[in-house]
């Protein structure tokens, strides 16, 4: 699986998202427009609470269109070991002490999922992250502390 299949992954993961959150928008605004949502005095909130929620799945959808589309924006670019981190870049680190791997995916959006390649899980990570903004601009070779256990950047793609 390359870098490129690995992106394909994160939009594959994130339409469904988007698929999923369309229907509970749909459902949500089918709520609140309901004839059985008209407030019957003051206190009735069902229609009201009920229109906050489709608001909410909608700026959701709104929000996950936007991811995808920032991941489609990733350009197609090989990295090499004398280039920085930057967002698209595929990076192994590995732990000084332990010799334990991992693999992270820097892109613009979808923090904290993860993808199954070459038999490890890739965490994708985004530059505003904590880990992500002390990877920015390091170089094979460079260190970076992970819950206090020191990582060595060993490749990127």
């Amino acid at each position: 699986m390359s870098k490129q299949a690995l992106i394909a992954a994160v939009i594959e993961q994130l339409e469904a998202d988007l698929a999923v959150c369309q229907q509970a928008a749909n459902e949500a605004h089918q709520a609140a427009t309901h004839e059985e949502s008209v407030a019957e005095n003051q206190y009735d909130t069902l229609g009201l609470e009920a229109s906050y929620l489709a608001e909410g799945q909608s700026r959701r959808v709104a929000e996950i269109q936007q991811e995808i589309a920032a991941w489609r924006a990733v350009p197609d670019t090989e990295f090499y070991e004398d280039d920085p981190v930057v967002s698209g870049c595929l990076i192994v680190l590995e732990a000084l002490e332990s010799g334990e791997q991992r693999m992270l995916l820097l892109g613009p959006a979808a923090g904290g999922k993860k993808l199954s390649y070459a038999g490890m899980t890739v965490t994708v990570l985004t530059p505003e992250a904590p880990l992500g903004a002390q990877l920015v601009g390091k170089y094979v070779g460079d260190c970076v502390m992970i819950a206090a256990t020191e990582f060595e950047i060993t490749d990127v793609q």
